[in-house]
């Protein structure tokens, strides 16, 4: 087994609004890179198994001797009644079983608080609503004032996003992101409509695309020859690795058998960080021969020809 380590932020999480987080350091002790796994299983032994209401962003990652690399665990409990719920959270190696990590294991127990009761409504205020609907009105027509004047459009391209959108907004817009795949600095503004020093009227809504990381689709290679996979996993830059139970690593020549892809882990056509490492699994099969003159013909070396003396 590896030496493989691991310390939570808190061994307790109480949710808002059903949701949390905490920050896993997980230590690779040995002096060499190893394949490293952060699972979440159930906290107790129930039947059918409890949930464990969390999710584990890049899971699998590879660590180099010494190292320490930090996960973020994802709480999410909606629909949960209130209570405590424990979640077993174990590193382990890629290449051996979480079981054969057990004694290492940190159970992490997550709160749902007692829902407030709501207090009784009070009688309909009716000399607010009539207050109210003055300065409603009042507050209406500045508005209306600042949105038929035009003002110049600020330009916050490159900027972070929560600095972006408070410049917009102080400058009497309103801002709406999206996000989108960009080599730009994460979490910047790569383009922005109308653009920067254009003249709109106030109160318009100015478009910002927020950069996110450019991320890379496993390809369909199920039933490829892993030469063939290799290939596929190179021009989609990503790193492609082997499970404990592949039965080859290349196609053996001058054979009728091939090696073939028949698992991959992420799932195809999942997306994930480019150079991500993927793990595929393995076996051999024999060829299909359709005109076996034509193989003896083209490879003399894989038949045998005898004759009597």
């Amino acid at each position: 087994m590896t030496a493989i380590t691991m310390t939570l932020s808190s061994p307790d999480v109480v949710l808002n609004d059903g949701k949390g987080s905490l920050t896993a350091s997980v230590t690779n002790g040995s002096t060499t890179s190893e394949r490293v796994v952060l699972g979440a299983f159930p906290g107790q032994v129930t039947n059918p198994p409890s949930k464990t209401y969390t999710t584990i962003p890049n899971p699998l990652r590879t660590i180099a001797g010494g190292a320490t690399e930090q996960y973020v665990v994802n709480f999410d409990t909606a629909g949960a009644s209130e209570g405590s719920y424990p979640v077993k959270l174990i590193a382990y190696s890629a290449d051996d079983a979480p079981e054969d990590y057990a004694d290492q294991a940190h159970v992490v127990t997550l709160t749902v608080p007692t829902a407030e009761k709501q207090k009784p409504k009070p009688g309909f205020p009716w000399l607010w609503v009539i207050i109210g609907g003055v300065v409603l009105l009042a507050v209406i027509g500045v508005i209306l004032y600042f949105m038929f004047k035009d003002a110049n459009v600020p330009d916050v391209k490159t900027k972070p996003q929560a600095e972006a959108v408070k410049i917009v907004t102080d400058a009497g817009f309103k801002a709406a992101t999206t996000e989108i795949e960009s080599a730009s600095p994460e979490g910047t503004v790569v383009n922005q409509s109308p653009a920067g020093g254009e003249k709109v009227g106030r109160g318009s809504t100015v478009n910002l695309e927020i950069a996110v990381p450019v991320k890379a689709t496993v390809p369909s290679v199920l039933g490829s020859r892993i030469e063939t996979a290799r290939n596929a996993f190179q021009t989609a830059q990503l790193q492609l690795d082997f499970t404990q139970g592949s039965a080859c690593q290349s196609s053996p020549p001058l054979s009728l058998v091939r090696c073939v892809v028949v698992g991959v882990n992420p799932d195809v056509g999942t997306k994930v960080n480019v150079n991500a490492l993927v793990l595929v699994r393995t076996e051999l099969r024999s060829s299909i021969i359709v005109d076996p003159v034509n193989i003896c013909l083209s490879n003399p070396q894989l038949c045998e020809v005898r004759l009597n003396p």
